[in-house]
């Protein structure tokens, strides 16, 4: 997945305010600081405090200034009270094992109308990947983001392996 045009897929935008969750070593949130430019802000979360001290080196060494790290207990959300535009996560969900409660979270920290971008494993068996038991069908995303409040899901492929999911967060 090449990080700039996967963030072009999933919907980023100049000026917005990004929750990179689940964030790992930066692969998305380094981009994505830059493409949200100089207005724009972005929000590594991540349990480890390994993933994100990388970030933190990478980020000094790169003189980005827009990437502020953040690290969330295992399995209990925890996000900047930031009005972000903006939520995207890679390769995360199906390893969270209350996902209903871990969308409403995530939902508590974005804007009225922001963005929600999810990148997981197809429901297929495939060479690398979690277990097929743990991977979410289409279906499944499309439920679970109605429940924790979110509307207008899509869902798009990416390479044979993953699927896109995008949807907003409910005006109200």
């Amino acid at each position: 997945m090449p990080p700039e045009e996967t963030l072009v897929k999933a919907g980023i935008k100049p000026g917005d305010v990004f929750l990179d969750i689940g964030c790992g070593t930066g692969y998305f949130s380094l981009p994505a600081a830059r493409m949200v430019g100089p207005k724009g802000l972005v929000y590594a979360v991540d349990a480890s405090g390994v993933m994100l001290a990388e970030i933190r080196s990478r980020v000094a060494s790169l003189g980005i200034f827009n990437i502020h790290t953040l690290q969330t207990p295992q399995g209990k959300l925890k996000l900047p009270e930031a009005d972000a535009t903006m939520a995207f996560i890679s390769d995360t969900l199906h390893e969270v094992e209350d996902k209903k409660a871990f969308l409403a979270a995530v939902g508590t920290g974005l804007k009225p109308g922001a963005r929600l971008a999810i990148i997981e494993w197809v429901k297929k068996e495939t060479p690398k990947g979690p277990p097929l038991k743990e991977r979410l069908s289409e279906d499944e995303m499309q439920v679970l983001l109605k429940k924790a409040g979110f509307t207008e899901p899509a869902c798009m492929e990416l390479g044979s392996s993953h699927n896109l999911f995008t949807c907003k967060k409910a005006l109200s």
